[in-house]
C-alpha cells in the first residue's frame, strides 16, 4: 500500500510516517500543497494523509482534489474548531476527518477503514465494467436478431438459435457473430 503524506513540519511528517511504516505502508512525504499535487499526478496512491495548515494553503481543497483525481480515500487532520466546518464536504469525497490531537490507534483505524472502502470501490468498478460489456453484447445481439427477423422472416427464437449456432461453429462469441451479421446486412 502506498500513502501520500502532506504536512508542513518535519515533526508532523515523521510522526505520520512512523505510524504508517509500522503498518507496512510506503510513504511519499510532501511539505506543501503544490508539491503534493505534483506527486499525485505522477503516481497513484492508495491513501493520503493531510495535516491541515500547510504553508501554501489550508489543505481541505487539496484533500478534495486528490480524492477526486486519484479515486482514493484519505485522512484530513484538523483543529477541532475548524473540523466541523469542513467535515461534511470532505466526507462526501471519501475523506475521514480526524481532530487534533490524533492518536496512533485512531490513525491506524482510519487507514484500515479507507483501505477496506477502497477495496470495495475497486470491486464495484470491476463489476460495473463487466456489466457494461454484457450490456453492449446484448445490444449487438438484439440488433442482429431484429435484422434477421426482418430480412429472413425468422422468429426471435429462430434468430437466437441461428446466432448461437454460428457462434459454436465459428468458435467465437455471440457478440462477434452479431457484429458480422450486422456488417453483412449493412453492405446490402
Amino acid at each position: 500500500m502506498d500513502a501520500l503524506i502532506v504536512a508542513s513540519t518535519p515533526n508532523r511528517q515523521y510522526a505520520l510516517t512512523d505510524v504508517l511504516h509500522h503498518e507496512n505502508i510506503n510513504c511519499v512525504v510532501c511539505s506543501t500543497a503544490a508539491e503534493a499535487r505534483r506527486a499525485s499526478l505522477c503516481r497513484p496512491f492508495d491513501v493520503f494523509v493531510i495535516y491541515s495548515g500547510l504553508i501554501d494553503e489550508h489543505g481541505n481543497e487539496l484533500a478534495i482534489s486528490i480524492a477526486e483525481s486519484n479515486e482514493c480515500g484519505g485522512i484530513y487532520i484538523e483543529d477541532s474548531m475548524r473540523a466541523e466546518q469542513v467535515e461534511s464536504d470532505l466526507n462526501n469525497c471519501g475523506i475521514i476527518t480526524l481532530m487534533r490531537p490524533v492518536t496512533k490507534n485512531s490513525l491506524i483505524e482510519a487507514v484500515r477503514l479507507i483501505s477496506v472502502a477502497n477495496a470495495r470501490v475497486r470491486e464495484l468498478k470491476l463489476r460495473n465494467e463487466e456489466l457494461t460489456v454484457k450490456l453492449e453484447d446484448m445490444k449487438y445481439i438484439h440488433r442482429a436478431k431484429i435484422l434477421l427477423m426482418r430480412a429472413r422472416g425468422y422468429t426471435e427464437e429462430q434468430s437466437h438459435k441461428y446466432i448461437e449456432k454460428l457462434s459454436m461453429e465459428q468458435r467465437c462469441s455471440k457478440r462477434k457473430v452479431a457484429i458480422e451479421i450486422l456488417k453483412s446486412y449493412e453492405a446490402i
